[in-house]
Parts: C-alpha cells; structure tokens; sequence
C-alpha cells in the first residue's frame, strides 16, 4: 500500500480525480479547484472544420448546429424569466402602494376633525 505523503504533489490528488471522460470535473493538484474542460468551449469546437477558399460560408456541424439551438432555448429560458420577475417585482410594488392606500383611506375615515377645527375648515 502507498502512502499518500511519500508521493508529489500531483499524485497525491490523483485518486480525487472523478471520471473526466463523462464530462466531470477533475480537482487540479495545487489549487484544489475544478480545472476548466478545454473541449466545452474553445476555437476548435465552435470554428467549422473547414474553409472554403472562393469564401462561400461554411455549413454547420451536427454538434455545431446542436450548441446553436441549444444556446438560442436558454437565450428564450432567460428572456422569459426576466419577464416573469420584472412583473413579479412590478406586481409586489403595486400590491405594496395598494395596501399603503388602504390604510391611509381607513385612517382618513377614523380621523376626523371635532369641535372648533371642524368649523374652520368650512
């Protein structure tokens, strides 16, 4: 059995690497964070293949064209979202100045001028 502070330092962290082949993170030996997977994104994944030389443009690759709609959906997700709170935080502040009325309407009804301030106001 080896003995974990007899090895260096890169493979010490070695048995906490988790499988990087199913697109998990693998811990970097030194900083103990995740390293970044350089297939996710990068010039080789999102550049075509290929290049034509009379500067036709290029078809999409299946993989290429799945990131674009794939992208577009969470850009629709996003957009709704921040709809639904723009008008969630809007519908809040309305119910907020809406209750604020109530309760001065109903402290308007309470208090009334008595006596001599009753006569000076008309």
């Amino acid at each position: 059995m080896l003995l974990l502070k007899n090895l260096p330092m890169s493979m010490r962290y070695l048995h906490k690497a988790v499988q990087s082949a199913r697109g998990s993170a693998v811990l970097n030996g030194e900083t103990k964070k995740c390293v970044r997977n350089p297939n996710k994104s990068s010039l080789l994944t999102h550049l075509p293949d290929y290049t034509y030389m009379d500067g036709r443009v290029t078809p999409f690759g299946a993989n290429q064209r799945k990131r674009i709609i794939q992208q577009r959906e969470i850009a629709k997700q996003i957009v709704t979202l921040s709809k639904e709170m723009d008008f969630a935080v809007e519908r809040h502040q309305r119910n907020m100045t809406e209750a604020e009325e109530t309760k001065q309407k109903l402290l308007a009804a309470k208090l009334k001028p008595k006596g001599h301030l009753l006569l000076q106001k008309k």
